[in-house]
């Protein structure tokens, strides 16, 4: 298994998007205006994303996400898979605001 790595992802209409970054030189609004996708507004708010970081201070992966109240197990497993976590050490955390 490869290492795991930190950075973005987002869902639009069925479709998985990830960026792998070792810091945080991309936010969602920039990501997504490189990529095409929805940067601003409405269709940008209705977008599922979010980010995987590593916190030292209690050694596990934090998944948070912005868009839904929480993940279906078919995206938990899409976004592990992409960046390589051990299931066990992830924390679910839903983000209230921010991009």
């Amino acid at each position: 298994m490869s290492e795991p790595r930190q950075g973005l992802f987002a869902f639009r209409d069925g479709e998985f998007y990830h960026h792998f970054q070792d810091s945080p030189e991309f936010d969602h609004v920039e990501w997504f205006e490189s990529i095409g996708l929805p940067s601003h507004g409405s269709a940008f708010d209705a977008l599922l994303r979010g980010k995987v970081t590593y916190d030292a201070d209690i050694d596990r992966w934090r998944l948070g996400f912005y868009g839904t109240a929480y993940l279906s197990e078919s995206r938990f497993r899409r976004i592990v898979e992409a960046f390589c976590l051990d299931p066990a050490r992830v924390v679910e955390k839903r983000l209230l605001d921010g991009v």
